[in-house]
């Protein structure tokens, strides 16, 4: 795929001087990990409930129907991913078929979405839950923004010792995660009654108060950061090959794992799997799925924190912003970046402390961490990040459109189904039962006005500036 492609005053230029992160050192398996960051554990257990609740208790059947909208949107991320390899992802695939100051204003919604959920969000949720596990089962009484502020350190060391040690960090984190829900899943199989072994697959059974379109608005944003992989591009052996592979695969796992939980909360009858892994298993098992959703919480701080330091980099590199951002350390690891990222996490954990300090509306009460007022920190935080991204994959879907998807039935199947997948995320924002609580509606607001400004940003970029975006993705 050449310049040719593009409208004339689209083309982009290669520089001689290039400042590139270490090449060639991770696999497809690195990638998928990378890609897994997404936290489906995290998603699964901490947002499953909600799902189940809003779906009246057919939440398999509405994954299965959102994972073949996602696989649409994989396809069209998968096909940018065989024409461009570079650190910047979709900032580069929207700069090669929208244009630079489209690729300008989808770079910083993009980006200041992955750092909302890299930075703010993971601190504090898991700031929130550490406190309270380890107040729980070790007496070790610290409160939430200390834990917050160790979680930042723990992510921002790993990535920044070394690229190939965060994703054996995440796999590792992952695979711990997973095995207890696997361990429940098929106890609760066993022992569940054989004759409603499929009636959460099919949507006639929705209950009372329930919606499949709610439902499905919810899952979308389950599967928000699939393309996490595609920040890769630089340091992967064979991006071409590896990266498409990631992003899909992470789509069927991810997808697999959400259908393998929800089933588990329909014929377990609950909508919570600790006290669930409890009663079915052991208390030792209760208490591993809390740890459990601690350490994804990890994992996706690692993998949102990877992502959003690529990105700063990239761009300090272009010279959209400052070009120290663009500093990389002895190993060719955006230090710069990742610290900025990281000082974003600590500057609003303050402010959150600052905020709503360490005041709790039921502390004697089941699910402590969510009684927390700080809790609703961490649910603006994504609902900013979720609905960023959504706008974001929206623009890779008619970039698609216009570069390439017209000329492939598949992708353009693909482009279609991202699209409307991408507008079912957005629209969840605004529907009734979907839509932010009062309690954390200004993430929703402040979302809005990130997107206005990031616009008028992109808008009046000087356009020599402008003219250099993405002028390092490599073209294959």
């Amino acid at each position: 795929m050449g310049a040719t492609d593009l409208d004339e005053g689209n083309k982009l230029t290669m520089s001689t001087d290039v400042n590139r992160l270490a090449q060639g050192q991770l696999s497809t398996l690195d990638c998928v990990a990378q890609s897994l960051a997404v936290g489906p554990v995290f998603s699964g257990a901490l947002l499953g409930g909600i799902l189940a609740g809003l779906s009246g208790g057919v939440g398999p059947f509405v994954i299965v129907v959102t994972v073949i909208g996602v696989l649409g949107l994989g396809r069209v991320v998968s096909e940018f991913a065989k024409r461009y390899s570079g650190t910047g992802t979709v900032y580069e695939f929207i700069a090669r078929s929208l244009g630079q100051r489209a690729a300008v204003f989808a770079a910083g919604v993009y980006h200041l979405a992955a750092t909302a959920l890299a930075g703010p969000g993971i601190a504090i949720i898991g700031g929130l839950l550490a406190r309270d596990f380890f107040n729980a089962h070790m007496g070790i009484d610290w409160p939430w923004w200390v834990w917050a502020l160790i979680v930042t350190a723990i992510i921002l060391e790993v990535n920044v010792v070394g690229v190939k040690i965060s994703m054996k960090a995440q796999l590792a984190l992952i695979a711990a995660s997973v095995l207890p829900f696997v361990i429940l899943f098929f106890k609760v199989l066993l022992d569940g009654p054989t004759d409603n072994s499929i009636d959460s697959f099919n949507p006639s059974n929705v209950a009372e108060g329930g919606s499949l379109f709610k439902g499905l608005l919810f899952a979308i944003l389950m599967f928000v950061g699939f393309e996490l992989s595609a920040a890769l591009g630089e340091e992967t052996k064979n991006p071409k090959h590896s990266i498409p592979r990631a992003v899909l695969m992470t789509i069927g796992i991810t997808g697999a794992f959400y259908i393998m939980t929800q089933y588990t909360l329909a014929i377990g009858g609950g909508l919570d799997f600790a006290p669930l892994a409890e009663a079915e298993l052991s208390r030792f098992f209760g208490i591993w799925i809390e740890l459990a959703v601690i350490l994804d919480i990890l994992a996706v701080g690692i993998g949102f924190q990877l992502a959003a330091a690529r990105g700063v980099f990239s761009m300090a590199r272009d010279g959209v912003l400052p070009k120290a951002l663009a500093r990389t350390n002895a190993k060719q690891l955006p230090i710069a970046g990742s610290i900025a990222v990281c000082a974003v996490a600590v500057v609003t954990t303050l402010i959150a402390l600052a905020k709503y300090g360490t005041d709790l509306i039921d502390p004697t009460g089941p699910d402590f961490a969510f009684n927390s007022k700080v809790f609703f920190g961490f649910l603006g935080t994504t609902v900013i990040g979720g609905m960023l991204i959504c706008l974001v994959y929206l623009l890779v879907c008619l970039g698609a459109l216009k570069l390439f998807a017209t000329k492939n039935p598949l992708d353009l199947g693909g482009a279609i189904l991202g699209l409307a997948t991408c507008a079912g995320g957005i629209a969840a924002q605004f529907i009734e039962g979907t839509k932010p609580a009062p309690d954390y509606e200004w993430g929703r607001t402040f979302g809005i006005v990130i997107a206005i400004l990031v616009a008028i940003w992109a808008a009046v970029a000087k356009k020599d500036v402008v003219a250099k975006v993405a002028q390092h993705a490599t073209e294959h």
